[in-house]
């Protein structure tokens, strides 16, 4: 038998695929055509699944239904006869030449009641991978592709008879991000979800509705009114409302859990968003699908719990809700499903007619769309489930009759405590005739016996059936109960046009006592859009305002800033005194005509340094000479501290950079008094405005190796003679060290990358660090064009192997075409090209050997190493970087060869969302980086290091995708052959059943820590351990991740000499969004102190402090003399307490 090796310089050289034409990718067939072994994908036996169920206490499992009476479920609904209807695809993730649309809907009947289809039946045929449905009003909307179908059963065969199209013009850029999750909502609308890349543009009687990238729209159709509800998400699939109509939805593709949704809110990748909303769980997996307990079959405490599917992790999770200020808090209780079975992948949920849970198992080993070969044999096409959740030994809702029921009968359904009987009540009554459905609602309305919820139930009913119900919409808008206030307010908002004293009621909302009214109230206003509702709106000011509020008052402003500033400026609004109402109003406003109103804000000492630095970035970004003049100013008011007068200088230095605007007056003198002092943000900033004055300090800056870099950047600007002269002897200054040469021909490149070359390719010959030579890549790379002198000036040079491989990593990871480059730098360092990477055989045994050989624990302690920067990039449940993708679930998600593809080859198969785009500006730099968002006037990218980087639309001359990932190969390339094994057994093993599946409580994950020695040491040995004691940021805190288990090493929380070599110190943070009491649960507490507020306090197992909202430094001080354990940590809320708060996490 042949034994075929793989070793460690196989791994290395894969990194560093080149050849004399350039870089090479592998082949079109890729690993789709290796035919890999697919023994290890369980075989789809029903009954084999269900063995490796676990559940939580108290519920059981059966099987509802399986192939062949459906395939490949994608979406379901229920009707009012308790029949299941489902919408499914085999030819997803897209057809094939020739191929014909056959996708179908199907629809399952339990006929004796025993909780097992025992009819399915093709209703419709002929579809284009269907991902919505939603029976009702006499038939069945459709998703297919472009546009929304009705089908009706005119014989009732259940087969469709008649087909009708209701909206079209859907957006169909990606197939599983079309429309979907169809949702009839409590008033009788229909909501449906669209993703990230989708672009609709869809036809109506009211004129053309567009939706750019992700969101959720709402329909009436009966008067063919469509409107946006919410902006953004990434993949949303999951979508539901609460008891009072509160709607709250998941995401697919991004991991904040449980997402508060109101009308108007935004969330992340919004088209043209400037400020988003954050979901209720940061750090959690992915979630598909979106169901609330409103059944009497579970018990009390299960009431209001939110179900979802992680689907990438083979779970079904639970969330219980609770009310905090304007919105909610999200907690995670234990799971419903857990499972090692592979092929288990939850995308719905719903609750059916006899309150039991019914889960659609779409059933595939391969979960990706792009990442994974649309062809590959691991994708499955044929198989699918149903599942029915049960509590044992509880007796299953009665199911509800429609069908020959008076009017009466059903009216009185809306008194149901299952919320499946109070929709189809709601939705059987728009088929009746309208006037008995009313004249039967106003009996019930004056029963004995009703409550606010039925009452709330009988107002839905009514707009339902388009009919105005005047008196009791009143009643509601002033009931006991805030959750009935805030509903009715909504629904107010509807009937608005039919009310002529509907302001006075919305003006009273707008001060209610209880946040979400006030919040339902400005958001109402906001789409009334009147001078006399911004006017209301303004009254918000007047009460204490939390996050949800400040979004909408902030989109409000925005939205209505073509009524209100005319109003403004002819006197028709008046602040009546309300400074920060106005300062508010205009801020988020950010037109260059309300600066001169906010000028006194900016110059005021008693402003937060927050506020002062966001102020300082507005004038920035639209000020003209005359208020930037003003900002200028202000940074040298003595009362300002350096941290914000640097703050000034950067911005001020981006105004020039990007829009050509300086101050008039630029206090030349005062800008020399802090050079002397050695401060660096002026140094850049007399560069930037050619403060030839500045000049002799700053040559004086490039013998010093910690301003070298700043200094000849500046000069590099300046780019006078005599600055330029300076740079080429230092460049030229064989004595001097490649440090200092490099920043100085990093310098000079940006000017003349030609001429600059050859003394490039000299000082990078000498270079033997890679941060000697990180500076002249940088500057090739970012300079349209360069890296081909540079390539051509390395000819027949050697250099250092590991600054040449440096330099291929850089170079691949730019955006650009660098092939010449990468070339050069590999012939100079001697880096073996190979033509092809890892054949069939090699990684199948690869992926053997991680399953025999790799050890998951030693592959966590290699993650971890800071070279690989694996941390810097990634988070893992929450902590980490932001770069990549999350990768708390990637091993329960991807395929191992997937996995190792990824690391080896980052820019095969690049994630959605995680795409590099690169930026020409029109001075002929490129910029690459991640898209965070695009506004007006503004790209934001964030870069490779994790920083955002703010670059003007007006500075752009491109914008492109490039196919070239951010993480550039070879970061594992000094790993050996076993450690590398271990790394992807590692990464395999995320989100899987066992050690290596993050823990769902709050536990803290971002950590800062202080170096050993240095910096740190000399400022506690000379200012004391007090000067910690409020996390001063001078301190060189360095960020510090917990591993998966939650825990974070003690041996990475350096002992500091400045502690006489006994202390520890790391913090984090924690937001608190109402104030009161929080607690932090402390694994162990030994030789440990906490320091919150400036105040030092022994820690105890359940450590409680009284917090203000806003963000709060907590420190912990660990005595390393007799403390060896983690430190680990969960925020918990404290019982009886209002207090709320939530850990911060990321880089």
């Amino acid at each position: 038998m042949k034994t075929l090796k793989l070793s460690r310089s196989k791994i290395m050289m894969f990194c560093f695929r080149v050849i004399a034409v350039g870089f090479v990718v592998l082949s079109g067939n890729a690993f789709a055509q290796r035919n890999l072994p697919l023994d290890a994908i369980p075989k789809p036996d029903p009954s084999e699944q269900i063995k490796t169920f676990v559940l939580d206490e108290g519920l059981e499992i059966n099987l509802f239904a399986s192939d062949p009476m459906i395939a490949k479920p994608i979406g379901m609904n229920w009707d009012e006869k308790g029949r299941l209807w489902v919408v499914s695809s085999r030819l997803y993730p897209h057809i094939k030449p020739g191929q014909r649309s056959d996708d179908k809907v199907v629809v399952l009947e339990d006929l004796n009641g025993d909780g097992v289809a025992d009819k399915s039946t093709d209703f419709a045929k002929d579809l284009l991978i269907p991902t919505g449905i939603m029976p009702g009003d006499g038939g069945v909307y459709v998703a297919n592709s472009t546009e929304i179908l009705f089908l009706r059963d005119l014989d009732g065969d259940l087969k469709e008879d008649q087909r009708r199209v209701v909206l079209s013009g859907v957006g169909t850029e990606d197939t599983h991000h079309i429309i979907h999750a169809f949702r009839g909502g409590p008033e009788g609308m229909m909501y449906f979800n669209q993703s990230i890349y989708i672009h609709s543009h869809i036809e109506t009687p009211h004129g053309v509705r567009r939706l750019m990238a992700g969101g959720i729209w709402h329909y009436r159709p009966e008067t063919g009114e469509l409107e946006v509800f919410s902006r953004g998400f990434v993949n949303s699939w999951g979508h539901i409302f609460d008891r009072y109509g509160q709607s709250f939805a998941t995401d697919g593709a991004y991991g904040e859990g449980i997402n508060y949704v109101f009308p108007g809110s935004v969330f992340v990748t919004a088209y043209n968003a400037k400020r988003i909303m954050r979901g209720l769980n940061p750090g959690q997996p992915k979630h598909c699908g979106l169901e609330i307990v409103n059944s009497s079959h579970f018990p009390d405490e299960w009431q209001g719990n939110l179900i979802t599917n992680d689907f990438r992790g083979h779970r079904v999770n639970r969330f219980v809700m609770s009310e905090s200020g304007s919105g909610y808090v999200s907690r995670q209780a234990p799971d419903l499903i857990r499972t090692t079975h592979k092929s288990f992948r939850p995308i719905d949920v719903k609750v059916g007619p006899d309150g039991a849970l019914y889960i659609a198992d779409w059933y595939n080993p391969i979960i990706q769309h792009g990442e994974v070969d649309f062809r590959d044999p691991r994708r499955d096409q044929v198989h699918g489930r149903i599942w029915r959740i049960t509590y044992k030994g509880r007796k299953l809702s009665q199911k509800p009759k429609f069908e020959d029921q008076g009017i009466r009968a059903v009216v009185n359904q809306l008194k149901s405590p299952d919320s499946y009987t109070r929709h189809f009540a709601k939705r059987n009554l728009r088929l009746r005739k309208k006037s008995e459905v009313i004249r039967e609602l106003k009996f019930l309305e004056g029963s004995e016996g009703i409550t606010e919820e039925d009452r709330l139930e009988i107002l839905w009913a009514n707009q339902a059936v388009n009919e105005l119900d005047e008196s009791l919409l009143k009643k509601l808008l002033v009931s006991k109960d805030h959750r009935i206030r805030a509903a009715a307010v909504r629904v107010l908002y509807h009937w608005s046009d039919r009310l002529e004293d509907h302001m006075d009621f919305l003006g009273q909302a707008v001060i209610d006592d209880h946040p979400r009214v006030r919040l339902e109230a400005v958001s109402a206003l906001r789409q009334v859009g009147t001078v006399q509702s911004f006017k209301a709106i303004l009254k918000a000011f007047t009460k204490d305002i939390d996050a949800n509020i400040d979004f909408a008052l902030w989109l409000s402003a925005r939205e209505m800033e073509s009524i209100w500033l005319p109003a403004l400026e002819n006197g028709a609004i008046s602040f009546g005194g309300n400074t920060s109402a106005l300062e508010f109003i205009l801020k988020a406003a950010e037109k260059p005509s309300a600066l001169k109103l906010l000028s006194p804000s900016l110059t005021s000492l008693d402003i937060s340094s927050a506020g002062f630095r966001e102020l300082a970035s507005l004038f920035a970004d639209i000020g003209k000479t005359e208020d930037l003049d003003l900002l200028h100013s202000s940074a040298f008011y003595k009362e300002r501290n350096k941290e914000d007068r640097d703050f000034v200088f950067k911005e001020l230095i981006r105004a020039n950079q990007q829009r050509q605007v300086r101050p008039s007056e630029m206090r030349i003198a005062d800008l020399l008094k802090l050079l002397v002092s050695g401060n660096s943000g002026v140094a850049e900033l007399c560069g930037s405005w050619k403060v030839f004055e500045a000049r002799k300090e700053i040559i004086e800056w490039l013998k010093n190796d910690e301003r070298v870099e700043v200094a000849a950047s500046s000069l590099a600007i300046m780019a006078d003679n005599e600055s330029k002269q300076a740079l080429l002897e230092l460049a030229e200054d064989e004595s001097r060290g490649i440090l200092q040469r490099s920043a100085a021909v990093g310098a000079l490149t940006r000017l003349d990358p030609v001429k600059t070359s050859e003394l490039a390719a000299q000082v990078l010959v000498k270079a033997k660090t890679t941060q000697s030579a990180e500076l002249i890549f940088e500057a090739y790379l970012t300079k349209e064009k360069s890296s081909e002198h540079l390539a051509a000036a390395l000819s027949g040079k050697k250099m250092n192997a590991e600054v040449a491989a440096a330099g291929v990593r850089k170079s691949l990871s730019s955006g650009g075409d660098t092939s010449q480059l990468v070339e050069a730098l590999s012939k100079s360092g001697s880096l073996q090209p190979i033509v092809n990477g890892l054949s069939d055989e090699e990684m199948k045994l690869l992926m053997s050997e991680v399953q025999s050989k790799g050890d998951a624990v030693r592959g966590e302690n290699i993650y971890r190493k800071n070279q690989l920067l694996c941390q810097a990039c990634h988070a893992i449940g929450g902590g980490g970087g932001l770069i990549g993708p999350d990768l708390v679930s990637i091993g329960s998600s991807a395929p191992v060869d997937y996995i190792i593809d990824s690391l080896l080859e980052p820019a095969k198969k690049i994630k959605e969302g995680y795409h590099t785009t690169v930026i020409t500006t029109k001075g002929g730099d490129l910029i690459a980086g991640g898209l965070i968002r695009e506004g007006d006037r503004e790209i934001i990218l964030r870069m490779a290091d994790g920083s955002e980087r703010k670059i003007a639309k007006v500075a752009i001359e491109k914008k492109e995708i490039s196919p070239i990932s951010l993480m550039p190969p070879g970061l594992t390339a000094s790993l050996r052959k076993d450690e590398f094994i271990d790394l992807i057994r590692f990464l395999s093993s995320l989100g899987k059943e066992g050690k290596f599946k993050v823990p769902s409580g709050r536990y803290v994950k971002r950590w800062r820590v202080l170096p050993t020695n240095g910096k740190a040491g000399n400022l506690i040995r000379t200012k004391g351990i007090q000067y910690a004691m409020n996390g001063k940021n001078d301190l060189p805190w360095k960020a510090a991740y917990s591993k998966v288990n939650a825990e974070l090493p003690i041996e990475e929380v350096g002992i500091n000499n400045g502690f006489n070599n006994k202390l520890s110190a790391a913090k984090f943070e924690i937001s608190v969004s109402v104030s009161g009491e929080i607690g932090l649960r402390i694994d162990d507490t030994k030789g440990l102190q906490i320091i919150v507020s400036g105040k030092m306090i022994e820690a105890t197992k359940e450590s409680i402090f009284n917090l203000e909202k806003g963000i709060h430094n907590i420190i912990f001080i660990t005595d390393r003399a007799v403390r060896e354990s983690n430190l680990k940590v969960q925020l918990f809320d404290v019982g009886g307490s209002p207090g709320r708060a939530s850990l911060i996490g990321g880089p």
